[in-house]
């Protein structure tokens, strides 16, 4: 009984912790063609040292913003595109441009305000890492 009791601690401290994969990290996973690599992406993503270094990266403004921020762009961007495409207004003021501004939006919950002011507007994206396409849109006054 002691015996099977040892070899089960040594065989939980022998294999690696896992934790679930976001949203997030599974469509930079998907971006991969080959299955295997795409694999490998999300096992390094369940690996807990790796939740660690994202949990420590999600305390600073600066490393979160730069790790989502093609992500925020591309989708950002596609919300924007769309609005333009249907207004006068979302059109004058929307030319694919980088959102070079970002701050908190809401930080326990990780999610930033991606913006760009923009010839007397404001264009904003609230981005959430964790359901990257539903992103939140706006022009605003300055």
């Amino acid at each position: 009984m002691f015996r099977s009791f040892i070899l089960l601690v040594i065989a939980a401290i022998g294999s690696p912790v896992y934790a679930q994969v976001n949203e997030a990290d599974l469509a930079k996973c998907r971006t991969y063609s080959n299955a295997a690599v795409r694999s490998q992406c999300v096992q390094m993503y369940k690996r807990t040292n790796t939740r660690v270094k994202l949990t420590r990266c999600k305390k600073s403004l600066e490393c979160w913003s730069k790790q989502y921020r093609d992500q925020a762009e591309a989708y950002c961007g596609r919300a924007f595109s769309m609005r333009a495409a249907h207004s006068a207004l979302w059109n004058r003021h929307w030319s694919n441009q980088d959102f070079d501004q970002v701050k908190w939006h809401n930080e326990g919950h990780g999610t930033l305000l991606y913006y760009e002011v923009e010839a007397g507007a404001v264009l904003r994206c609230i981005f959430n890492p964790k359901v990257p396409s539903k992103v939140r849109v706006s022009i605003g006054a300055r």
